[in-house]
C-alpha cells in the first residue's frame, strides 16, 4: 500500500464528502438488488431453532470467564445468582450492579412436596425488578411445559409489565432463572415488603408464594430533559427525556407525524461517554414502552448509573423507515389470500389458515432478529396480537421464518399487518448531546 501523508488523506476526505449521493437512485438500487436475490435465492437454507443461539451464548460466556479475569472477578462476586451473572455478558449496566454491590441476596428456600424452591436475589430501582430464583426436584423439570411467575404486594400482582423464562427444553433437575418486571409508571417503595409468585403446571398445580422484605436504599433516577428535535433524512424526531435508572436507561423519543416515511424501529441506539465508552440497547428481556409507529416510543437502553461522565453524546445509527403507505401488508383469512404486499420487499408469504400465517423476510444479522409484524388492524381498527414462533436461515444468508397465528373471535376478511422491523435504513445518523446540569 503506497503511503499516504495526512494533507493527502485530509484532501481524499474532502473529495469523498464532495461528491452528491442520488439518495432516489440509491433506494431503487437497494430494491433492485432485494428483488434479484429474492429471485436467485434457492429456499434450501436448513433451519435453525432459535434455540441454538442460547448454547452459542453459553459457551461465548463460558470462554469470556476463562479469558477475563476482570470478568472473572465480577462473577465471583454473586455466587449462586446464575441468572444475573448470565446478564453480566450483555448489560455493562448490570455488570456496574455488581461491581457496586447493588444487588439484594434473599437466600430464602421453600419446600413444597418434591419441589425446592430458592428466592436467590434482587435487583430493584424504581423502573422496576429483576428477581432470581432457583428450583429443584429429584426429577425432570423440563417436563413442566408452563408455568407462572408473577410478583405481587398484599396479595395484588404488580401493575407492571415482566418477563421471564419457560422451562429448558434439556432434560434437568435444577433450574436458575430470573423474573424481570418493568413498570411505566414506577414501582411504589412505600411499602417494601413482596410476594413472589410460582405456579407450576405439574398434576397437583403446585403453588409457591415467598415472602420478601427490601432492606437496601432504593436509588432515585437520574432525569435529564433534552427536549431536542433533528432532523435525519429528511424525517423529524424529536429526543425529550433521558432517565437513568440502576437496572436500564430509558430514552423518550417523538416521532414528527408530518414526515413521509414510517419509521419502523432504531436499531443502533447508544450513549457514549467523554472516553468513547458506549452503552447500546438492551437485548434481552423487555425493551421499551409504546411503539415508534404510535408516534411516542421509550427505548431501554443499558444504564451507566453508577458513572459519572463528564459528557453523554446520544448516537442513533441504521434507523429503520419505510414510505408512508408502503409500510403494510394486507390479508383476506377468509379467503386465505394475500392481498396486498409492497412494491420491491423481499417477502413471502402464505397464509397456512384462517388464522395463522408464514413469513420469510431479510434480517440485518442473525445475532439481533426480531419479526416483521407486532400487531394487525381489521376494518374496524381493532389491534390482534399474534402469537409467533420464528426460525433462523443460516447465518451466510440471514432470513427469518416466522409463523404467526392470531386469535379471531369472527371470520376475518381483511386484516392489515404494519410492517415494524426490515433492513432499509435512512441515510445519515443522529448525534445528540445530553445536557448533564
Amino acid at each position: 500500500m503506497p503511503n499516504v501523508n495526512e494533507r493527502d488523506l485530509m484532501k481524499l476526505e474532502e473529495e469523498l464528502e464532495s461528491i452528491e449521493v442520488p439518495k432516489e437512485a440509491l433506494h431503487q438500487a437497494r430494491l433492485r438488488a432485494a428483488n434479484q436475490h429474492r429471485s436467485e435465492r434457492k429456499r434450501k437454507h436448513r433451519l435453525y431453532s432459535v434455540i441454538s443461539a442460547a448454547a452459542i451464548f453459553i459457551l461465548l460466556f463460558v470462554m469470556s470467564v476463562r479469558v477475563s479475569p476482570a470478568f472473572a472477578q465480577t462473577v465471583a462476586k454473586i455466587p449462586g445468582l446464575a441468572s444475573i451473572v448470565e446478564m453480566i455478558a450483555y448489560d455493562k449496566g448490570i455488570e456496574d450492579i455488581v461491581e457496586n454491590n447493588y444487588f439484594e441476596e434473599l437466600d430464602i428456600v421453600v419446600k413444597e412436596g418434591d419441589y425446592t424452591l430458592t428466592l436467590q436475589g434482587v435487583v430493584a430501582d424504581y423502573s422496576g425488578m429483576i428477581v432470581s430464583y432457583k428450583l429443584e426436584a429429584p426429577f425432570d423439570l423440563s417436563k413442566l411445559e408452563s408455568n407462572e411467575v408473577f410478583v405481587s404486594q398484599q396479595g395484588t400482582r404488580l401493575n407492571a409489565s415482566s418477563t421471564y423464562s419457560g422451562p429448558p427444553s434439556d432434560e434437568t433437575k435444577v433450574i436458575e432463572q430470573k423474573i424481570e418486571i418493568v413498570s411505566s409508571e414506577g414501582l411504589s417503595y412505600g411499602n417494601k415488603s413482596f410476594e413472589f409468585n410460582l405456579l407450576l403446571s405439574d398434576a397437583d398445580k403446585t403453588k409457591f408464594t415467598v415472602p420478601f422484605t427490601l432492606t437496601k436504599p432504593i436509588e432515585q433516577p437520574k432525569v435529564y430533559e433534552v427536549n431536542q428535535s433533528t432532523v435525519v433524512d429528511g424525517q423529524k424526531i424529536h429526543i425529550k427525556q433521558l432517565k437513568v435508572s440502576p437496572s436500564r436507561a430509558e430514552i423518550q423519543l417523538a416521532i414528527d407525524e408530518q414526515n413521509n416515511m414510517q419509521i419502523l424501529d432504531f436499531t443502533s441506539i447508544k450513549l457514549v461517554d467523554e472516553k468513547g465508552e458506549d452503552w447500546g440497547k438492551i437485548q434481552n428481556g423487555i425493551v421499551g414502552f409504546g411503539t415508534v409507529r404510535d408516534g411516542e416510543v421509550s427505548i431501554f437502553i443499558q444504564s451507566n448509573y453508577f458513572r459519572r461522565p463528564k459528557k453523554l453524546t446520544l448516537i442513533m445509527e441504521k434507523i429503520e423507515a419505510l414510505p408512508k403507505g408502503e409500510d403494510y401488508i394486507e390479508i383476506d383469512f377468509a379467503q386465505k389470500k394475500v392481498l396486498t404486499v409492497p412494491d420491491g420487499l423481499d417477502i413471502d408469504i402464505e397464509v397456512m389458515s384462517s388464522h395463522s400465517i408464514k413469513v420469510l423476510h431479510p434480517i440485518a444479522d442473525s445475532k439481533h432478529f426480531k419479526a416483521m409484524f407486532s400487531y394487525g388492524v381489521d376494518q374496524d381498527g381493532n389491534r390482534y396480537y399474534p402469537g409467533h414462533l420464528a426460525q433462523l436461515s443460516s447465518e451466510a444468508d440471514p432470513y427469518l421464518e416466522s409463523t404467526h397465528t392470531f386469535d379471531f373471535e369472527k371470520e376475518m376478511n381483511l386484516l392489515r399487518m404494519y410492517i415494524s422491523n426490515y433492513p432499509l435504513y435512512l441515510d445519515g445518523k443522529i448525534e445528540v448531546d445530553i445536557p448533564l446540569d
